[in-house]
């Protein structure tokens, strides 16, 4: 029988907060915290990260905003992902 698998962590447990009032775009308070996550050694190597849609219904805002800040934490080389799977953490380490 194959590994079950599960990614249902939710932002609060990832430590994702959003500040309304601030300056910074959602998408980019977002990003920010995943990344903080992800150097301080918080969001292991490999892990998969919960659904863009988890994240958002947590945070109150809408799929996009979340899509965008995964997306852009892949071009950073801090996520992996492929159509049909989890995203995760890259294996491989950022550089600071």
């Amino acid at each position: 029988m194959g590994r079950i698998r599960t990614n249902s962590s939710t932002a609060e447990d990832l430590l994702i907060h959003v500040d309304r009032s601030a300056a910074e775009p959602l998408h980019r308070q977002i990003a920010a915290s995943i990344r903080g996550g992800i150097r301080a050694g918080r969001l292991r190597l490999g892990t998969s990260l919960p659904p863009t849609r988890t994240i958002a219904a947590d945070l109150g805002v809408s799929r996009g905003v979340v899509v965008e800040a995964y997306q852009q934490l892949v071009a950073e080389g801090y996520l992996t992902s492929r159509a049909g799977g989890y995203t995760r953490v890259a294996v491989e380490p950022v550089p600071p």
